[in-house]
């Protein structure tokens, strides 16, 4: 099997290692003003990674070509970053 770096490849992995670095992190127990969130952040970065995986395979049944689908995969994070700096600019 050829392994192929793509860019959902690389958000996947960058989505597990947060996660990962969210779990290990030591929290303070002196603030109790603050809620502590860390568990819907860890499980959210999970779904993440998941859902790029499982977009990354689907693509890749499609698109054989690694340079294109290197430019569709690249679209398609460039697209949601934007949107979601958008929709976080939309509510602040």
């Amino acid at each position: 099997m050829k392994v192929k770096l793509t860019p959902l490849n690389i958000v996947s992995a960058i989505c597990l290692v947060i996660a990962v670095l969210l779990l290990i992190n030591k929290k303070e127990e002196g603030n109790p003003k603050y809620v502590d969130i860390t568990g819907i952040l860890v499980g959210f970065s999970f779904l993440t990674a998941i859902v790029a995986f499982i977009s990354d395979q689907i693509f890749r049944r499609f698109i054989l070509n690694l340079k294109k689908l290197w430019v569709v995969e690249g679209m398609l994070v460039i697209f949601i970053t934007i949107l979601i700096f958008i929709i976080k600019a939309s509510i602040s």
